[in-house]
């Protein structure tokens, strides 16, 4: 991913640029999730699949414009016959901050979560990620102030407080206290 035009305040926007290949075998699946956030508007999500009739492969260099107060991310997962995730992919794009960047896992990557079932937070004080939404259950990692981390959802601790379960690479979960972070849209499933 790049940016083919710089975010400017001079045109009112940027455009960005990636290129992507994907080859599958007949019967994988690929679904694509694109994601744009307006600041001080919202943000609006939505996803297609397709189903590989006959073997797959599209080679392509998708470029997009980007207003200046707009970030997209396009997440294209990549799902076998038997439902298994065997790869993701994302790319993201950013005039708000003017940052471009990609991420990719495979099975035995990070696998993030799709985009429709996360929120990006923010750390607001170095807190230890917990085992379950308990004060007694921490574990030894520790998420640092001012780092972003996915949060994929919300419940009540056994102290009564607000937690919200985070996303901490491969197929790990743990949990934190809502009050050392700050999500940075809707956290997915809270009412």
């Amino acid at each position: 991913i790049y940016w083919v035009e710089e975010c400017s305040t001079a045109t009112g926007y940027g455009a960005f640029a990636f290129d992507i290949t994907i080859a599958v075998n007949p019967g994988y699946e690929v679904k694509v999730y694109i994601e744009q956030e307006i600041a001080g508007v919202g943000s609006y999500s939505t996803s297609l699949s397709m189903i590989a009739t006959d073997y797959m492969y599209r080679a392509e260099e998708t470029g997009m414009p980007l207003p200046l107060n707009a970030a997209m991310s396009l997440q294209y997962d990549v799902y076998a016959p038997t439902g298994v995730l065997v790869s993701s992919t994302m790319f993201s794009a950013s005039c708000i901050t003017g940052e471009v960047w990609t991420s990719y896992g495979d099975v035995y990557g990070i696998n993030e979560p799709a985009a429709n079932a996360r929120v990006l937070g923010t750390v607001l004080a170095d807190t230890p990620v917990y085992s379950e939404a308990s004060p007694t259950a921490a574990l030894k990692p520790v998420l640092k102030a001012g780092q972003t981390w996915f949060i994929v959802g919300q419940t009540t601790g056994t102290d009564g407080a607000l937690w919200y379960k985070v996303f901490v690479g491969s197929a790990n979960y743990g949990y934190v206290p809502a009050s050392t972070m700050t999500p940075q849209g809707p956290v997915p499933g809270a009412k």
